[in-house]
């Protein structure tokens, strides 16, 4: 246990001066970046799949080349928009795809993002000019977006850590809670406008109401004194708005998703669990943040699993259906529904 949790301090990260950085000692580096393999497991003993299946499918589409057609851009999900390491993935990102296109003769890049790399993905978007969007980005496939945000991370930052199935023989929650609370990417993650407003509770104490009009208060009741800055580093971070390619929204409903916390007794708050209020989305993002892409008027196609089993937050990269639908999209064989946006040139290139 001493081990695991000295591991886990060695994730969290410093805040000074308005900056995040890593634990002095601790350099991170990427792995496998630009590699067709990289994310098919999300643990280093490969017992957890993560892109696989569908990485499998997409290498078995006529052309495809492994390390070629089919590449992977892994981010550290710790820093968030506008920090120097996002903005550094940013580079590297655009670089990837201009030598992905130059390899495979002009052809245009497929871009598939899974959760946070929804708002990634965006932010990178529109950091880009239209006319590079037009010359290198065919579509963009957006699986389980984390747009307007998670009311998980409400309850990890407040109480509960960041891994909030493990035994107490194990992990400690506290211990990953403080952790959470230095991550700027969970504070990228919190509800934000204009998906949620003021009217809308993200946790209730009976002495306050807390809304994303006042996250920074919460922050103070928490204890956590320098949150207000931390939540300033990322809270005019914009990533909602119309990303300028054809998107293909993934994500899945009727399945119960926090849409609120509440304490009965003051006392409770912060060091113990909340209960949760329940509403609909895919078991992690409540549906109204996953809707944001359905709106885009770029966006030229929307498909929606129903229940558990296809359409859970993680569980949807094994849904054959699902697979089916972006190896269709990637040969061709569905985008006539969507021609005027989508276009209708055969796609080789895909960087997840």
């Amino acid at each position: 246990k001493q081990w695991y949790q000295r591991r886990v301090r060695d994730f969290k990260l410093e805040f000074e001066d308005g900056t995040f950085r890593n634990t002095d000692g601790v350099q991170t580096r990427v792995p496998g970046f630009g590699k067709s393999r990289t994310l098919d497991y999300s643990d280093n003993h490969h017992l957890l799949s993560y892109y696989k299946p569908l990485v499998d499918a997409l290498l078995k589409v006529e052309g495809a080349v492994e390390d070629v057609t089919v590449r992977s851009a892994p981010f550290d999900y710790r820093y968030s928009a506008p920090s120097d390491v996002n903005t550094k993935f940013q580079s590297r990102l655009k670089g990837l795809i201009e030598e992905t296109v130059l390899k495979n003769g002009g052809k245009k890049v497929v871009l598939i993002s899974h959760s946070l790399g929804g708002p990634t993905t965006s932010t990178f978007l529109h950091s880009m000019t239209q006319d590079w969007r037009d010359s290198n980005i065919d579509s963009w496939v957006s699986i389980s977006g984390v747009f307007g945000g998670a009311l998980k991370v409400v309850k990890a930052m407040v109480s509960h850590g960041v891994m909030d199935q493990l035994p107490n023989i194990i992990s400690d929650r506290f211990v990953h809670r403080r952790v959470a609370r230095t991550i700027q990417g969970n504070y990228y993650m919190l509800p934000r406008r204009p998906v949620y407003t003021g009217s809308d509770v993200l946790l209730r104490t009976p002495n306050r109401n807390y809304t994303v009009d006042n996250l920074e208060q919460m922050f103070v009741g928490m204890g956590v004194t320098n949150g207000p800055e931390m939540l300033g580093t990322v809270k005019n971070s914009s990533y909602l708005g119309d990303p300028g390619v054809p998107v293909h929204c993934f994500n899945g409903k009727d399945i119960k998703t926090t849409s609120s916390y509440y304490y009965t007794k003051q006392r409770d708050f912060p060091d113990e669990i909340p209960t949760d209020i329940w509403g609909d989305g895919d078991g992690t993002v409540p549906r109204r943040s996953l809707k944001v892409c359905h709106g885009w008027q770029s966006t030229c196609s929307v498909q929606e699993y129903s229940g558990e089993k296809l359409g859970e937050h993680g569980k949807i990269l094994d849904n054959p259906a699902f697979i089916q639908h972006i190896v269709d999209i990637v040969t061709d064989a569905k985008k006539t529904s969507c021609t005027d946006k989508c276009g209708s040139t055969p796609v080789d290139n895909l960087t997840l």
